[in-house]
């Protein structure tokens, strides 16, 4: 009889052990998958500061190697769990690792538990890593979020990652487009009937269309041709705009490919190509004319090095058209002119109403 109870307490022992180990790895874990959405949420400034106070922590905690299970779910399964630390774990031991930027677009309450657990989102977390290189790269990731605690706090702990990207270099780029030209260096001065603008060209980086800017002009293709879209504090464009029948006469008989070059941006004073779509660049351009950057809030969520965010917040322009345009040239004097062309009266084309302002001529000199 004794025998058999230490057989049975031994059966029982070692299936309560089976359940337990179940429960903690894999066969008792909670899938959050399975909640019910109950009510679309927009994210308040004060969920957006609280997040922003969190990430922080936790970007300070992979940089100082201190473990990250206090930001993981702790219900789900364990190999869940090993995903999300082998990921953040690639970051630990980096020169540096910073955070950039967090946003909750998507939050939700699900039914099923109390007013202290019942959040859910997916996350945007952007942050830098520094390599003993000094090389800077921005990596994003999105992650399935649950706000959990109780009536003293809660916290936003990870669920699960559902995408990263493979990380963007970032590095300081040089900045030469807003320097003065250098003396015997080529310079475009165009003269309109508001004045005259002078610009710098950039034929090392884009070398194509500087060509056909320069073949163009020589032929005073531009003589005479109005600036016929103006948006005071965004751009003044010129060319054939589209409708004319003329928008892809260029040097090259036809359009021609993009150069886009992270050395060069819409920064104020920009004299960009305009284009119909990828590659489909000929004769329009257009030259920014945007002294202030006109959504500050979008500069952490582009994917730029840190000197060229400094220098839109500085100069001013126009960041959301950088990757899409071909930065050929920059306005180095005239800018007033400019901003005269861009303070024309328009219709709801962007047109000007009456008496446009043409270009009388473009020339070239050594400056």
């Amino acid at each position: 009889m004794r025998k058999s109870f230490v057989k049975l307490a031994l059966a029982l022992g070692c299936a309560l052990f089976g359940i337990l180990s179940l429960t903690a790895f894999t066969g008792f874990a909670k899938n959050y998958d399975d909640e019910v959405q109950t009510w679309q949420m927009l994210s308040r400034r004060w969920d957006e500061t609280l997040l922003q106070a969190r990430e922080e922590e936790f970007i300070k905690a992979i940089k100082e190697q201190k473990g990250i299970e206090d930001f993981i779910v702790p219900d789900i399964a364990e190999e869940e769990k090993e995903v999300i630390r082998n990921f953040f774990r690639s970051f630990e031991g980096k020169k540096d690792i910073r955070y950039i930027y967090s946003k909750m677009p998507i939050l939700h309450r699900v039914s099923g538990t109390d007013e202290y657990n019942d959040l859910r989102g997916i996350m945007e977390l952007k942050f830098q890593v520094t390599e003993r290189s000094n090389k800077v790269t921005e990596h994003t990731v999105l992650m399935k979020m649950a706000q959990l605690g109780d009536a003293q706090a809660q916290k936003w702990k990870i669920i699960g990652i559902l995408w990263q990207d493979k990380g963007i270099d970032v590095s300081d780029v040089s900045l030469y487009q807003l320097e003065k030209p250098r003396r015997g260096e080529e310079v475009c001065i165009m003269t309109t009937d508001a004045g005259v603008i002078k610009l710098r060209l950039f034929p090392k980086k884009a070398p194509i269309a500087v060509q056909n800017w320069i073949t163009l002009s020589k032929q005073g293709f531009y003589n005479g041709t109005p600036f016929a879209r103006v948006i005071k504090d965004y751009v003044i464009q010129g060319g054939a705009l589209d409708g004319s029948g003329d928008e892809s006469k260029s040097s090259y008989n036809g359009f021609f490919q993009d150069e886009v070059n992270m050395e060069l941006h819409n920064f104020n004073g920009a004299l960009c190509l305009g284009n119909n779509g990828p590659h489909t660049n000929g004769n329009q351009f257009y030259i920014v004319q945007c002294s202030k950057v006109r959504n500050e809030t979008s500069l952490p969520i582009i994917s730029f090095p840190e000197n060229v965010k400094a220098k839109y917040r500085e100069v001013g322009g126009i960041p959301e058209l950088d990757g899409r345009y071909t930065v050929l040239g920059q306005v180095y004097e005239g800018m007033d002119v400019v901003e005269k062309i861009a303070s024309q009266e328009t219709n709801q084309d962007d047109a000007p109403v009456s008496n446009p302002i043409n270009i009388q001529s473009i020339r070239f000199q050594k400056y």
